[in-house]
């Protein structure tokens, strides 16, 4: 039972582990999801929620920068996960500077704050309502580069069956080496010796005659 505990406990210390510091918060804190501040505009106001998605705008004004996301659920790094579908857009509002040249459009981003009230906008010439997002901290993710995952074949291997040795690289091309093999064969007949050669199962005779 305490071995199960144990396994447990570094489990949670694990999943807490790989959410960016800024982002954590302490176990009984109740996070409000997007959905129901959504569905429940003014009943969740200043709940404190941890929201991601996309950046789509970004906006200086004098004492704060307000950011514009496209919402995506997170995952269990509070990294958005990017799909097709959303649920809609919400406003960050940050107290200071965040610098458009860094928090670039379509950049991921996670916050963390407090629910404010909904501001009225538009999406183009679509009226929209925009929960808000208070907020102290917020994460700007890295691109995730693209790994290289191809196999590649080790040429240095070797099997007896094939008599295949490394090969040497030559102008982008392999070149292989070839193992020769002298087998002494005496027979009966007039007491003559064969001296045979065996390159890659394909043999040379080189005869020659005791006096």
């Amino acid at each position: 039972m305490k071995k199960l505990l144990f396994v447990i406990s570094m489990l949670a210390v694990s999943a807490c582990s790989i959410i960016p510091e800024k982002l954590q918060v302490s176990e009984d804190t109740n996070l409000i999801a997007f959905s129901n501040v959504r569905a429940m505009p003014k009943d969740n106001v200043g709940q404190t929620a941890r929201w991601g998605g996309v950046i789509a705008k970004v906006e200086n004004q004098a004492e704060k920068t307000m950011i514009e996301v496209v919402n995506f659920d997170l995952s269990a790094s509070a990294r958005p996960k990017q799909k097709q579908e959303t649920q809609g857009r919400f406003r960050i509002y940050y107290s200071g500077l965040l610098d458009p040249v860094i928090y670039k459009i379509g950049k991921s981003i996670t916050a963390i704050g407090t629910v404010g009230i909904f501001e009225d906008g538009k999406i183009g010439e679509h009226e929209y309502q925009y929960p808000v997002l208070n907020v102290k901290d917020v994460h700007l993710w890295q691109d995730i580069q693209k790994v290289d995952v191809r196999i590649i074949h080790n040429p240095y291997w070797y099997s007896p069956a094939l008599w295949y040795y490394p090969p040497l690289f030559h102008h982008g091309r392999y070149v292989y080496r070839q193992k020769t093999v002298n087998k002494p064969i005496t027979t009966n007949m007039n007491k003559k010796m064969t001296n045979k050669k065996v390159i890659n199962k394909k043999v040379i005779n080189k005869k020659y005659f005791q006096q």
